[in-house]
């Protein structure tokens, strides 16, 4: 019989090494590069990354988040995202168990971690990634019963709602004041998450956004913040709130009903 640690153990190790692919998409897809084909390299000097470079979060921590090859300092986002995988992969072992809907909900989070970095740095939220993204979660969503219909809901709930609050801005400012990648962003979450947990994400996300902005206006003049893409604060508020969400939405609507 296995010790109980075990699984929890495979399956972190198992994101570590995904986060490390995800580091390679979030590099390569906005760039026009193929994300099936070629060796990794350093950014800087584009040095071929051998197999000890591509330990997850060892080989930058044992290299002082240096290249070994031109010396230059490796992004701390790096083994930040390789973390995030591995934290998620365990997390979501913990929250679900093993079961059938497990490989696809674990690629679904882990393209969305990787939005999260694309959206910040390009702006951009691209179809390459929240298309499948979207069928990965509806093939999560049929693994339990009544998914379809949930699913269904979610996307009218995310997409729907950006889409109404997109042409409403649109007619009375005269200027596009959300892209049409967010609204791709709300299907690829929403078909996973239902209507109520996907109106949780937005909330969590407005409220995220909403912080920073003050924080944004305050410290303008030092130029300490800089303005986060809404898909910057979606993605990972999505991940929040499949963990967490369902005991949320419990205890708000027990609270509203004393």
């Amino acid at each position: 019989m296995l010790p109980q640690w075990y699984v929890p153990l495979c399956l972190t190790l198992l994101g570590l090494v995904m986060g490390s692919a995800v580091t390679a998409i979030v590099y390569r897809i906005p760039r026009g590069l193929s994300w099936f084909s070629g060796r990794s390299a350093c950014p800087r000097c584009h040095a071929p990354l051998g197999p000890l470079d591509l330990v997850p979060v060892l080989s930058w921590t044992l290299s002082l988040g240096r290249c070994r090859h031109c010396r230059e300092p490796v992004a701390w986002r790096y083994p930040a995202t390789e973390l995030l995988c591995g934290a998620w992969a365990l997390l979501l072992y913990r929250h679900s168990g093993l079961d059938c809907a497990y490989p696809f909900l674990a690629l679904w989070g882990f393209l969305l971690i990787g939005l999260v970095w694309i959206d910040y740095d390009f702006k951009l939220l691209p179809d390459a990634l929240t298309f499948p993204g979207t069928l990965i979660g509806l093939a999560a969503a049929l693994q339990r019963p009544g998914g379809v219909h949930e699913a269904l809901l979610g996307v009218i709930a995310g997409s729907g709602a950006l889409w109404l609050i997109a042409w409403a801005y649109l007619k009375v400012r005269r200027i596009e004041g959300m892209g049409g990648g967010d609204i791709k962003l709300a299907a690829m979450f929403g078909v996973v998450l239902g209507w109520q947990l996907t109106l949780l994400t937005m909330f969590l996300a407005a409220l995220v956004g909403s912080v920073w902005g003050v924080a944004l206006m305050l410290r303008r003049k030092g130029g300490a913040l800089t303005e986060l893409p809404f898909g910057t604060l979606l993605a990972p508020s999505a991940l929040v709130a499949y963990l967490w969400g369902e005991n949320w939405v419990r205890w708000y609507v027990g609270l509203m009903r004393h």
